[in-house]
């Protein structure tokens, strides 16, 4: 793992941590359903993509399989559409400055590590991986 990911991952986890210890981690009403929905995406994400294959550092694992099936056939980054969406739904319960910037930060950070690992995927999976990436969007579906 390089300094880098290590880095990006030490400050992925601590804005999660501030979330889960300082903040009502779990909204209430129409903001609940969010929650729900991203946290669901995300759980989807990481059944298909199956704990062996799945990986919190950008790196591509050296035995990676290429997963183009469940949410991956839309968004190729379904965990992260996951996290951005449940904490973003906790945000807006929670509205504070200090909590607006720590999902400011955690989102900066899983941007950063999307286009990491797709350099990454790049690299390792090449043409397979371009034509993959014309066909899903990057992270939100339909937008981005």
């Amino acid at each position: 793992m390089s300094k880098k990911s290590l880095l990006l991952i030490i400050i992925q986890f601590s804005s999660l941590f501030y979330f889960v210890l300082f903040e009502q981690f779990i909204a209430r009403d129409f903001l609940l359903i969010i929650q729900l929905f991203g946290f669901l995406i995300a759980l989807w994400g990481l059944i298909v993509m199956k704990l062996g294959n799945f990986n919190i550092q950008p790196e591509v694992k050296p035995n990676a399989l290429f997963i183009k099936k469940g949410p991956y056939k839309i968004i190729r980054n379904p965990m992260y559409f996951g996290l951005i969406t449940f904490f973003g739904a906790m945000v807006l319960f929670n509205y504070k400055p200090i909590t607006l910037f720590f999902y400011i930060i955690l989102c900066i950070v899983l941007l950063i590590k999307i286009q990491m690992e797709e350099a990454f995927l790049k690299q390792r999976f090449g043409l397979v991986y371009q034509e993959y990436k014309k066909s899903t969007y990057r992270l939100f579906p339909y937008i981005y």
